[in-house]
């Protein structure tokens, strides 16, 4: 079986329970590795803000991929199916506003923070 077979095979089947992966691992840390690099956006040069992105997006890729196996390991179905959804949702989002804030950066703007 290649990578890309097992990645999306409906086998596929993770151990870890659903609230633990989503909870912690997708919504804990990464909101924990967007505000350190929120942080230090304005005191990196563009190469250090681009890996720190670049490692976050690859963090949210594993994160979509570990909820979408573990989806099942959850007492009610619709928890998991929720939670795939979340997780595309959460995707996309990530990658848009890393796109925007790399580009902000490469401009010399400012982060514009609502507070």
């Amino acid at each position: 079986m290649s990578a890309r077979t097992a990645f999306l095979s409906p086998d596929a089947k993770g151990r870890t329970r659903l609230w633990i992966v989503f909870w912690i691992y997708g919504v804990l840390l990464s909101h924990l590795l967007f505000a350190g690099i929120v942080l230090a956006y304005s005191q990196v040069n563009h190469l250090t803000l681009g890996l720190l992105l670049a490692g976050f997006l690859i963090y949210t890729a594993w994160i979509m991929r570990a909820i979408w196996v573990d989806a099942d390991n959850t007492d009610t179905p619709l928890y998991g199916t929720i939670a795939r959804y979340l997780t595309v949702a959460w995707t996309i989002n990530a990658v848009l506003v890393s796109g925007f804030m790399f580009l902000a950066h490469l401009s010399g703007e400012p982060l514009p923070l609502p507070f």
